[in-house]
């Protein structure tokens, strides 16, 4: 008996009522060319009420299923739990901080379908927004607060989005070769962009967007005035991940992370792991792996599974016909206390499975001077769980800022 759908795709929601209308207007906007799905909702939580604002606003889609998870069961056993009420023959797991383009799923579909070697295949995801550059002219330095507006909106500018310059606290240390993407956090329309310069040093400080230039000096307020046709000529994307792969040290990365969108990244590439954001599997190979490994909860159990689904001899696929758009580290924040424990924990657990026993000894000791140099309380215990998992068998969980050892 075949599947009653070709795709079932799995969300995660933990908390993520503001993430509701971009994703799933997108999702009524996509073209699916015939193709049956489901879109399962898994719960994890939901104290700002958006499992009651999904029924209310999107409950007429007869595509949509919530599950209740009774709890936080993170990103690897949410999913699990959505696979386990899918009826579709193909698996997408995508987060919940995203909106995708009309295409994707057709043509995500489309490219496994003629790559029956290819167990996953990883979507093209780019940041939110689109962005325009600010460039400077200086033969010394400039003083920039962080905090921009733009169109009126406070938006304080983001070190990811910085190249060649100083991200210090309270501050960005600009020079002559420095550049800040800035979003256009209300699309393509006329948009206004004004920033305070703290101090300038040196002749000819200036600011450079769209071709128009404001001087800097110390306390004035530059604001820059782009029409929407400006914008439209001048915007560009940023990708957030072409596909994760691993350093030297077995540090995860994404593939692409800040570059500018260009002809690099519209053709397919073999990978040595796909990003959880936005993958598509058949069900009977992610089953066939083990599934996600629950330990992980969050962090290196897309990686950890790439790994498990290659011993079957398959290959995992970098997709740039499949965009999506993606807010990024919409429920963790990049380097708050939970990404640090989880992040440390699981990459010694990664290794222990997937490397050799050696290496995470090596990485453990490592990691564990790291966080005491550091100071780093998150981390040193990240590490201290990853021994009583690996070595004493408990299983451990993050619940604020304490352990809980079952």
């Amino acid at each position: 008996m075949g599947s009653k759908y070709e795709i079932s795709i799995i969300i995660i929601n933990y908390n993520g009522k503001r993430f509701i209308d971009p994703l799933f207007q997108s999702l009524q906007k996509m073209h699916t060319g015939g193709l049956r799905y489901e879109i399962i909702v898994v719960n994890n939580g939901d104290e700002d009420q958006s499992i009651a604002y999904l029924k209310e606003t999107y409950g007429s889609m007869e595509q949509l299923k919530v599950v209740e998870a009774g709890g936080n069961l993170g990103y690897a056993g949410g999913n699990n739990l959505g696979v386990r009420h899918a009826k579709g023959e193909y698996l997408v797991f995508l987060n919940n901080d995203t909106a995708v383009d009309a295409d994707w799923l057709v043509n995500l579909y489309q490219f496994m379908k003629k790559r029956p070697a290819c167990g996953m295949a990883n979507a093209k995801l780019l940041f939110y927004y689109d962005f325009l550059s600010i460039r400077f002219t200086t033969t010394d330095k400039v003083f920039l607060s962080k905090k921009f507006r733009i169109n009126g909106k406070e938006y304080i500018v983001q070190a990811k989005f910085c190249k060649n310059l100083l991200y210090e606290q309270g501050r960005l240390v600009c020079f002559g070769h420095s550049e800040i993407a800035v979003p256009l956090l209300d699309g393509c329309c006329d948009t206004v962009i004004e920033c305070f310069c703290i101090d300038a040093f040196g002749q000819e400080n200036t600011l450079v967007c769209c071709g128009k230039k404001e001087t800097l000096c110390r306390g004035s307020h530059a604001v820059v005035q782009v029409t929407g046709s400006e914008a439209g000529k001048l915007r560009y994307s940023l990708v957030q991940n072409a596909g994760n792969a691993l350093n030297s040290r077995y540090d995860g990365y994404d593939i692409g992370f800040g570059e500018r969108d260009c002809r690099k990244y519209e053709k397919p590439y073999e990978l040595v792991g796909g990003c959880g954001a936005c993958i598509m599997m058949r069900k009977e190979d992610f089953e066939a792996c083990g599934r996600f490994d629950e330990r992980f909860f969050m962090y290196y159990e897309d990686m950890d599974l790439s790994f498990r689904l290659k011993k079957l001899g398959k290959t995992i696929m970098f997709c740039p016909t499949a965009v999506v758009r993606h807010f990024h580290t919409g429920s963790s924040g990049e380097w708050s206390p939970f990404f640090c424990y989880q992040v440390s924990r699981n990459k010694l657990l990664f290794v222990w499975k997937n490397i050799s026993k050696w290496k995470f000894g090596y990485y453990l000791v490592r990691q564990m001077l790291l966080a005491v140099v550091k100071r780093n309380r998150e981390q040193l215990r990240g590490c201290l769980d990853a021994v009583r998992m690996v070595g004493m068998g408990k299983s451990v969980s993050y619940v604020k800022n304490h352990r809980e050892c079952v």
